[in-house]
């Protein structure tokens, strides 16, 4: 089920499947700006990753010495999630634990994404209670993939990710299994600008662990408008675009809470990097914010 949010400036689409941002179109210029999920390219807009970010080693996990599987990008963006509230300009969905999950994800939990527009402003809080009686330990992620190439006179060559300062970026190398590394290679930056390629992401995603900049944006050589995404509250970044060998005319940012699994670690859930750890009965909110100026 789909669900529509709006305000004077935009028109948001959610779906209840994966709580997913899968439209938002500007009611002045008509222009929709995120991906639409085009099958023989990536048949994904915006998935919400949880409560696990990326592929796992071995494809196991485990939690007071008992090991698990679960699916890449964890179970979240798969399911049904319910509407618990909504406004005219506000919407709130939550996931709780049912047959399938128990068994990749032991923990008793309630996971809400909340979505707000105000002005050109969409607000994402992502919401984690832990209702069991032990320690929850969880990761939750962003992957929001944005059209470029927006006027028709315009290519992805023509778009950048804008970091607002730096000669480079220092991503972290995967391994053959897609798993991190301690290592990092070099991407040259031209006064903070990254400028859009298939080829940037032929090694997958760029994965950062020290984005200074706490804001990013899309942005064009060529036209005034700019995609800006806010995310103090998560730590770490990804960008990428599936690798094709030309254009795919998006980018996703993705702001994460976790790093993904690293071939230097063992198995367990708790030593992940950045992994969250809340309290029984206790709650947290992890916020990212994406503006839109035309």
């Amino acid at each position: 089920m789909t669900y529509t949010i709006e305000n004077e400036k935009f028109s948001v689409t959610i779906d209840s499947k994966g709580a997913e941002l899968s439209s938002m179109r500007s009611k002045q210029t008509g222009i929709e700006y995120v991906w639409q999920a085009e099958p023989s390219i990536w048949a994904r807009h915006a998935p919400v990753l949880f409560p696990i970010i990326g592929r796992l080693k071995d494809k196991t996990y485990s939690v007071g010495g008992k090991s698990y599987q679960i699916t890449q990008h964890g179970f979240g963006r798969d399911l049904e999630f319910v509407c618990t509230e909504q406004t005219d300009t506000s919407i709130a969905l939550m996931l709780k634990p049912n047959a399938y999950t128990k068994p990749m994800y032991p923990f008793d939990f309630a996971f809400t994404v909340r979505y707000t527009l105000e002005g050109n402003t969409l607000r994402k809080q992502h919401i984690t209670t832990n209702h069991g009686d032990t320690d929850m330990y969880y990761e939750v992620g962003g992957h929001d993939a944005y059209n470029v190439a927006l006027e028709p006179n315009e290519t992805m060559e023509d778009y950048y990710v804008d970091f607002g300062s730096g000669d480079a970026i220092y991503p972290l190398i995967n391994d053959d299994a897609l798993m991190i590394t301690k290592d990092k290679r070099t991407v040259p930056l031209e006064d903070g600008k990254l400028f859009l390629s298939s080829e940037l992401f032929k090694l997958d995603a760029l994965i950062l662990d020290d984005c200074k900049n706490r804001t990013v944006s899309i942005r064009s050589k060529k036209s005034k408008h700019v995609i800006s995404m806010k995310f103090a509250d998560f730590p770490y970044l990804g960008i990428w675009s599936k690798y094709t060998g030309k254009d795919t005319n998006y980018v996703c940012i993705e702001p994460w809470s976790t790093l993904p699994d690293a071939n230097y670690l063992d198995h367990a859930l708790e030593n992940k990097i950045g992994v969250r750890k809340l309290a029984p009965n206790s709650s947290e909110t992890l916020t990212f914010a994406t503006t839109i100026e035309e």
